[in-house]
């Protein structure tokens, strides 16, 4: 199966599942998750039924969100910024202040396994996150495991955190 297969594959799965059982898998990722957030955290808005963090947590948090600044690299702004629609269905802010030192980061997950993402494809989380030294967390739900080749650009996060475990 091709890397573009396994997207598709793990982005149906994650699409298949219903309203209510999305949102129960969240609120058990969130709690999860809520003990690590602390100082400035990146995030992201989700897209293609992603795992929604960013809803639960925009609220309580100082949160910084990605845009993306060409076709190779994303810098984090706060989320209290005016926001536009972005390449690729996203929403991002319209940037006037990038932020440097984030402490935490979630990251969205396409698929994983161990403590290795899957994303679309394109690099942009990878590219950000081996020069980062913020803690790194993807969020995924569990039917989004897969076995994939891992590539020597791709980065190890710290940890993968999902309904049922966290993964380190």
């Amino acid at each position: 199966m091709t890397a573009l297969d396994k997207r598709k594959e793990c982005i149906q799965r994650r699409s298949s599942l219903s309203k209510s059982e999305r949102l129960l898998k969240e609120k058990a990722i969130t709690n999860c998750v809520l003990p690590f957030l602390k100082g400035k955290i990146g995030t992201y808005i989700p897209i293609r039924n992603e795992v929604d963090v960013y809803s639960i947590f925009k609220d309580e948090f100082d949160l910084y969100i990605p845009k993306m600044l060409d076709d190779t690299t994303i810098a984090f702004y706060s989320d209290q910024e005016e926001k536009i629609n972005g390449p690729f269905s996203t929403i991002e802010p319209i940037g006037l202040r990038e932020e440097k030192n984030l402490d935490i980061i979630l990251v969205p997950v396409v698929g994983f396994f161990d403590t290795y993402r899957m994303g679309y494809g394109k690099g942009y989380y990878d590219r950000y996150l081996s020069k980062s030294s913020a803690l790194k967390i993807g969020v995924a739900f569990d039917v989004q495991e897969t076995k994939f080749d891992v590539k020597p650009t791709d980065i190890k996060l710290d940890m993968i955190i999902t309904e049922s475990r966290i993964l380190k």
